[in-house]
């Protein structure tokens, strides 16, 4: 490859990786964000800093990404925070069961139908609260309406959409409590459930990562946490993040996603064509020379002296007479002197070949002492004369 090729390859590469630069830094200052409400994601919607926030307070957290299929696979207190996908009614019962045996579960309700197993099984009904526009960026400030130990110093949580109905059966049920309201409708509500607790917050805006620092709802949560006393798995199964996906169906979803994705298969490109253009072939290539075939004596040379070095020039010397004898059609000699006297009469009776056949016998009678070569030189020229 000349200099000249060399440079623009360099140079359509420089250009690639500048432009997926230019674009991963516009796509950061321009991060509308992951909309799920997932511990993984750091954008404004997710939950990157309650995540941290719990960790720095030193209350053990993790995160789960497989279904909840079984109670027992389910261990210590659980987090459900607006699901992207909500839990079927098989895992709510399992998720039930594992509160009554004494487990600890955070509810958020997510998304704007609010109907579902989740609902049916907890017994919460979410309604929009009055005069807050769903999709807007504004919320009603909820405060204690009583003290309690979990809002003991918390004056107001900000942002709230939603309450619940104060129709839901939860807040009928023996020994529940309500937390903080908003409006006069509770927001943040918790009942006992067997040996176990639920605690359920109707919006899950306050504990986001752009809302956490001044929504004051952390406090809440981090001490509704550490009274349990139990690690808290979040929930990023119904988020949408699976354990149990491959590598080339995450390699494909990040290519999808992100525009790092796309930068990594322009750098790719580049390099292949890079490759391509430095290993291209000037003409076309030399054709490798022909196989030179063997001479058969060359074979003939080879068996002989093989069979020299093992001693067997007399088997050597009966079976190129009989082959003799059989191609011209008589009988086989059965020992060497048999095959000399079919040899004489050969030479002496024969209508055609009678010098091949004289020289065929002269080279016999040399008995062991006689080359095998020439011998089988000499039947062949009997044989082509004979023929002819």
């Amino acid at each position: 490859m000349g200099r000249r090729d060399t440079a623009l390859v360099f140079l359509l590469i420089a250009i690639l990786i500048a432009l997926s630069a230019v674009a991963g830094r516009r796509s950061a200052r321009d991060d509308t964000g992951d909309p799920r409400a997932s511990t993984f994601i750091r954008s404004e919607g997710g939950l990157a800093a309650l995540y941290w926030t719990l960790q720095e307070l030193g209350i053990p957290v993790a995160r789960r990404t497989d279904p909840m299929l079984h109670a027992d696979s389910i261990r210590g207190a659980l987090a459900i925070v607006a699901p992207w996908e909500h839990p079927s009614e098989e895992e709510m019962s399992a998720i039930r069961e594992h509160v009554e045996r004494g487990g600890t579960l955070l509810f958020v309700p997510g998304g704007y139908d609010f109907a579902g197993p989740a609902y049916d099984t907890l017994g919460l009904r979410p309604v929009w609260i009055e005069g807050v526009s769903p999709w807007g960026d504004d919320g009603r400030a909820a405060t204690p309406p009583a003290a309690h130990r979990w809002t003991e110093g918390v004056r107001q949580v900000e942002g709230f959409r939603r309450a619940f109905a104060d129709t839901s059966r939860a807040l009928r049920r023996p020994g529940a409590e309500t937390l903080l309201a908003a409006d006069g409708h509770p927001v943040a509500v918790t009942w006992p459930l067997g040996k176990g607790r639920v605690l359920a917050i109707a919006d899950g805006r306050p504990l986001t990562n752009k809302r956490l620092r001044e929504s004051g709802a952390a406090l809440l949560a981090a001490r509704a946490v550490a009274e349990a006393g139990d690690t808290l798995f979040f929930d990023e199964y119904h988020q949408g993040f699976s354990g149990r996906g491959s590598l080339v169906g995450g390699t494909l979803g990040m290519i999808r996603r992100f525009v790092s994705g796309a930068a990594a298969i322009q750098l790719l490109v580049a390099v292949a064509l890079l490759l391509w253009v430095g290993g291209r072939r000037f003409g076309a290539p030399l054709q490798p020379p022909p196989a030179r075939r063997r001479s058969p004596l060359e074979h003939v040379e080879a068996l002989a002296g093989a069979y020299r070095q093992a001693g067997a020039r007399r088997t050597v010397r009966r079976l190129l007479l009989a082959g003799l004898a059989r191609r011209l059609g008589r009988r086989v000699p059965p020992d060497e002197r048999a095959a000399g006297e079919m040899l004489d009469r050969m030479a002496r009776q024969s209508p055609t070949g009678r010098d091949a056949a004289a020289a065929l016998e002269g080279e016999w009678k040399r008995g062991q002492s006689g080359d095998l070569v020439a011998l089988t030189r000499g039947v062949d020229r009997l044989l082509d004369e004979v023929r002819r």
